[in-house]
């Protein structure tokens, strides 16, 4: 069964968040599922991964978006 999204990208949960919010503010709708067992053991402990689905219409615009906040480096 297809639900209409699709996979966009799979961050730490601080950039996933911050991701997350571009997109809303672009009314593009997404979800996020966090990515067990893929923690990192930092000085801090676990650190959390999403992985972040957007429709299928708007995958395109995403990975724009995605390109922009992430074209750096930043991860």
């Amino acid at each position: 069964m297809s639900t209409g999204y699709e996979f966009l990208a799979e961050k730490e949960a601080i950039w996933a968040e911050m991701l997350i919010r571009v997109l809303k503010k672009n009314h593009i709708p997404c979800t996020s599922i966090p990515v067990y067992g893929a923690g990192l053991v930092l000085r801090g402990g676990m650190q959390e991964r999403l992985k972040i689905y957007v429709p299928n219409e708007d995958r395109a615009k995403a990975e724009e978006l995605l390109e922009e906040l992430f074209s750096e480096g930043k991860e």
